[in-house]
């Protein structure tokens, strides 16, 4: 992965974090608004944040999964291909599951060589 790639999975992983969050907050926020629900103040903020955090990371861990996959699947053979077609369920399972366990490291990691490349190029 070059230093340009690195830098737009770090935008649009970025971007998908936001929108999830915001999108995932306004969920979040009904309660706030509903008189019905007799929760505490306290629960109800720790919810929100907790919702709005999660709600972002669901929805950068899929793209970062989906991102991490067509570059896996660009060196692969025709054989394994057909057989992800095939078993697409099996494949879109596979996806969300590597996005959502590797996302935060692999983010971290990419973080990493993009400071340590300008670090390099300011030398």
């Amino acid at each position: 992965m070059n230093y340009k790639e690195r830098k737009d999975y770090l935008f649009y992983v970025s971007i998908a974090f936001l929108v999830g969050s915001f999108l995932y907050g306004c969920l979040a926020f009904f309660p706030f608004i509903d008189s019905s629900l007799d929760l505490p103040m306290k629960t109800k903020i720790i919810n929100f944040i907790l919702s709005t955090l999660l709600g972002g990371y669901l929805i950068c861990s899929i793209l970062s999964g989906i991102l991490q996959f067509i570059r896996f699947i660009k060196k692969q053979s025709r054989l394994v291909k057909i057989l992800s077609i095939v078993f697409f369920l099996i494949t879109v399972l596979i996806i969300i599951a590597v996005g959502f366990f590797s996302t935060l490291p692999y983010y971290i990691y990419n973080i990493w060589q993009v400071k340590k490349r300008k670090i390099l190029i300011e030398k």
